[in-house]
C-alpha cells in the first residue's frame, strides 16, 4: 500500500505500533505536537521536530531563503506553544542538494537565527547533511 492511501494519521499510527515501549519518562510520544517526557518529579521536557518540504509546506519561488528560515523555527515554537511549552533551544535537520549555493544556506540560517532571538531560542550545533557525493 502507498503511503498517500494510509495518510499521515496512518503512517503515525503504524510507526507507534512499531516503535512501541513502556517507558515512564515518556508521558506523551509519537503523535501529538510534541513528545513529553518528564525530567525529575514536577519538570517536563518537550521535543517536536517539523519538516519543510519544497513545494509542500512552501513554493521556493514565492518565499526567500530569509523568510523561510524564520518558517522553520515558527512551525516549531508553535508546536511547543500547542503544548503549553516555553521554546528553549532548538535543533536542525537540513538536507539540500549539493549545488545549493552557500549564500542560499547563510540566508537560511539569518532567517532562523533571526527569529529564534525573538523567542530566547539557542540552536544545539550538530551535523548538517546534503547530497552526495560532493563534487
Amino acid at each position: 500500500m502507498q503511503l498517500k492511501k494510509v495518510g499521515e494519521f496512518g503512517l503515525i499510527d503504524t510507526i507507534s505500533r512499531l516503535t512501541a515501549r513502556h517507558n515512564p519518562s515518556v508521558i506523551k510520544g509519537i503523535g501529538d505536537d510534541a513528545a513529553v517526557i518528564r525530567q525529575g518529579v514536577s519538570d517536563c521536557l518537550l521535543v517536536t521536530t517539523d519538516t519543510l518540504v519544497e513545494d509542500i509546506h512552501f513554493i521556493l519561488c514565492q518565499t526567500t531563503p530569509y523568510l523561510l528560515g524564520k518558517k522553520c523555527v515558527s512551525v516549531n515554537f508553535s508546536d511547543i506553544a500547542a503544548m503549553g511549552g516555553v521554546p528553549r533551544y532548538y535543533t536542525v535537520s537540513l538536507s539540500v542538494p549539493a549545488e545549493t549555493p552557500c549564500g542560499f544556506v547563510t540566508s537560511l540560517y539569518r532567517g532562523m537565527d533571526s527569529q529564534a532571538k525573538r523567542f530566547s531560542w539557542a540552536e544545539i550545533p550538530r551535523e548538517r547533511a546534503a547530497e552526495y557525493p560532493y563534487r
